[in-house]
């Protein structure tokens, strides 16, 4: 870069002259100092991963989301985390004292599980669950580190993480009576969320001077079964004595205690003499596997006491993750949601290939899917696009567990199928949107193995694993479930994950399939009711009796889970449930005018909760009657509203809630399963979305504003779109997307 013939431009970012060329000395002074600091501001830009803040999603009220506060590598499997009485489902409450420390967490979920290593730094011994509580001062929470000062006894402690192994830094003031506890009986379920319920079965411990080693068997929290844990620990120091304890009976000296029944407590007491601000270390690796696994974790992530060196390495494998997808413009605030968005986007599932005795070496194994049901819609369209090789995975897995177990359920936590799902088959959603993007490193014959037992032995109605809920095994013979749990809102989803099968089959040549599962898809409307009636609109979908004959009940009612008709959600909701019909449920509603009046009058009277999984997609119908500026409004209107600092509405359901949010700033959101996404404009004013596949899509805006909301058109590589719907194809070998956004929708009256 050249001013002239005679300047230069040095390595420093500020601009030389020859002594000859140079001005006064005054003048050159301030050139100097103002270039300067431009150089300055450019070594300081800040970095995607300093925009993430892990209170979101943590505080209190209404939105506090579950999230956990402690640091963990994207998809890892260790997550260390503070836990505090009446913690949530995450195990922590931002009001209460510090309990401990635990290393297994699931984030974002409205039922939680885990909690185990326990760990508890102290000065005297305190071995009872309540009796080390310390209030806290200094908290810090990153991605890549937590950190907190517990003011009872004045110690600072700090953690960061591995992917399967964690490093903690603990400094101690002088004492001759510093100890760490380590309890291996503690988890979430018993005693930090009671009312979720657990207990542990069985559990050993054992010290041999800086090395401790233990197990436990657990059962509670989400998901079905019992599960081991397995964990070795390390010690920078070597203690000046150890003890175990077993029910709040100390034994000095003593290096191993085990459980003898069910739900003793059982742990190990470190002691040292420390001085004033030692440091000591402890890292520690756990499997679900073995000790022997455990230790080769240990070993390969973190072989050395070397803290700042698995710091700095956790921030930057974070920053290049969250640097896939860079925006521009925008205000700080609305970066930082964006960010730790992005952020939860990447914690579950986790990744726990070669820790499972189940699956054998480098068979793909991943973990605590709390529940795909929340996941197919938004969090694995995304990871598509910036983290293929996980969706690879995670099909991979799929026809690993249908190997090994004979299939592959909604929700499987801790290595364990849950049972009863929360709607439909919905793997296969994941499956089929995978196969229609082109996901690389998949057997798709052995995919589709899934989808047709799914098709042909599955779709069976809530709790049909029971004999008493037989009756229900209904919908491939009609198209329907009888009334009873769940049965609309699984009719609708069996229906959409038929359509889903449907495309694979025809993708596949398998043209039987293709028709056999089209046909079925459609079958959804046996449960629309053109005559039932609510606030002066007509047509819903209704409960009938195996007879065929409608119930009379009432569409606003929200019924919870696993409760009558609908999961989740109301008639007004599910009613808009039909990813592959849009066109017939603007045909069944009377045309687009009316289509636009009931939709529109559902959200402004708060009857359709777009915030809540099941309504993702009713606030993209408006698309379907030309009128893609009333989904910009409405999306737009939920950002600003309710993802916030605080966090986002209700839990974020294992990133489902946070991608729903990546996608609308980002301007597009996907109809997943098929190659459609919708066009609401984006939040920044340019954002690069660097893809797994090494393509680029740069997304500009120039007009974006808190105003200028409405797209008013878009080019796609310098090709006018036509429409508000767009396909994967349009945008899966990068390049430009631009949109020309303005206050006003074109369409306005």
């Amino acid at each position: 870069m050249k001013l002239n013939n005679a300047a230069t431009y040095n390595c420093t970012g500020i601009f030389s002259l020859p002594m000859a060329a140079r001005p006064i000395s005054k003048f050159y002074m301030w050139a100097f100092i103002f270039l300067s600091s431009i150089a300055t501001g450019y070594a300081q830009k800040k970095q995607p991963i300093d925009y993430v803040n892990n209170f979101i999603g943590v505080l209190d009220g209404p939105d506090a989301s579950s999230c956990v506060v402690g640091p963990q590598l994207p998809f890892g499997s260790i997550n260390p985390s503070p836990q505090t009485i009446n913690g949530s489902d995450d195990g922590y409450d931002p009001k209460e004292p510090i309990r401990g420390f635990g290393q297994l967490h699931v984030s974002g979920t409205g039922w939680g599980t885990n909690g185990q290593v326990f760990l508890s730094p102290q000065i005297g011994v305190a071995v009872g669950e309540a009796a080390h509580d310390s209030p806290k001062s200094n908290e810090t929470a990153f991605p890549y580190e937590y950190g907190v000062k517990l003011n009872r006894y004045n110690i600072t402690t700090q953690v960061t993480p591995s992917y399967h192994s964690a490093i903690y830094r603990f400094t101690y003031p002088k004492s001759n009576s510093a100890s760490l506890l380590v309890d291996i009986t503690h988890n979430l379920p018993m005693d930090i969320k009671t009312r979720i319920g657990g207990h542990v079965s069985e559990g050993k411990i054992t010290v041999n001077e800086n090395l401790i080693t233990g197990s436990g068997v657990y059962l509670g929290g989400f998901g079905g079964g019992s599960y081991p844990v397995y964990f070795v620990a390390e010690l920078s120091k070597k203690p000046s004595k150890i003890s175990t304890w077993i029910n709040g009976d100390i034994t000095a000296g003593a290096s191993t205690q085990q459980l003898l029944k069910k739900s003793d407590r059982v742990g190990a007491i470190l002691h040292f003499i420390t001085k004033e601000n030692e440091e000591i270390y402890l890292k520690i690796a756990v499997s679900f596997k073995s000790i022997e696994q455990a230790k080769l974790w240990l070993n390969q992530e973190i072989p050395a006491f070397n803290y700042e060196k698995v710091k700095s390495n956790a921030k930057s494998i974070w920053n290049k993750a969250l640097k896939k997808i860079e925006v521009e413009g925008g205000t700080e605030r609305e970066k930082s949601i964006f960010y730790t968005a992005l952020y939860h986007t990447q914690i579950m599932p986790a990744n726990r290939t070669n820790d499972s005795r189940n699956f054998g070496k480098d068979v793909p194994f991943w973990d605590n899917h709390f529940a795909v049901w929340d996941t197919w819609r938004t969090m694995y369209p995304l990871q598509t696009l910036i983290n293929p090789d996980m969706v690879s995975g995670t099909v991979n897995s799929f026809i690993a567990r249908f190997k090994k177990y004979g299939v592959v359920k909604d929700a499987f936590v801790n290595g364990n199928d849950m049972n009863s799902e929360q709607g439909g088959n919905n793997v296969d959603n994941i499956i089929a949107d995978a196969y229609l993007k082109g996901i690389k490193g998949i057997d798709w014959e052995e995919a589709y193995k899934v989808l047709k037992h799914d098709a042909d032995q599955e779709r069976l109605g809530s709790f049909a694993w029971r004999k008493e809920d037989s009756a229900n095994n209904t919908y491939k013979e009609k198209g329907w479930i009888p009334a009873g749990i769940m049965n609309c809102s699984m009719t609708l989803e069996y229906a959409y994950n038929d359509y889903c099968t449907a495309l694979v089959a025809r993708g596949l040549g398998k043209t039987d399939d293709y028709h056999k599962y089209l046909d079925r898809s459609k079958q959804w409307v046996n449960l629309w009711n053109k005559d039932a009636q609510s606030d002066g609109f007509k047509g819903f979908i209704v409960p009938k009796e195996l007879s065929g004959k409608f119930l009379d009940i009432d569409f606003k009612t929200y019924p919870g889970s696993w409760k009558n008709y609908f999961y989740e959600s109301t008639s007004w909701t599910y009613s808009w449930f039909m990813p592959h019909d849009f066109e017939k449920l603007v045909a069944l509603n009377g045309g687009k005018e009316k289509f636009v009046s009931k939709l529109e009058y559902g959200f402004k009277k708060n009857l359709i909760e777009y915030y809540n999984e099941p309504a993702f997609l009713a606030v993209q119908g408006f698309h379907y009657a030309d009128r893609g500026d009333l989904s910009s409004y409405w999306v737009r209107k939920l950002m600003r509203e309710r993802f916030t600092e605080k966090g986002v509405p209700g839990n974020d359901d294992s990133g489902a809630m946070s991608s729903w949010y990546i996608f609308s700033a980002m301007g597009f959101f996907p109809n997943a399963g098929q190659n459609i996404y919708y066009l609401t404009g984006p939040q920044f004013t340019k954002t690069k979305l660097h893809m797994g596949n090494g393509k680029t899509l740069t997304i500009s805006a120039p007009n974006a504003s808190e105003k200028n909301i409405y797209v008013n058109g878009v080019s796609i590589n310098g090709k006018k779109a036509t429409g508000t719907i767009i396909g994967y194809d349009d945008i899966k070998n990068g390049g430009t997307m631009v949109f020309d956004m303005g206050a006003e929708p074109l369409n306005a009256k």
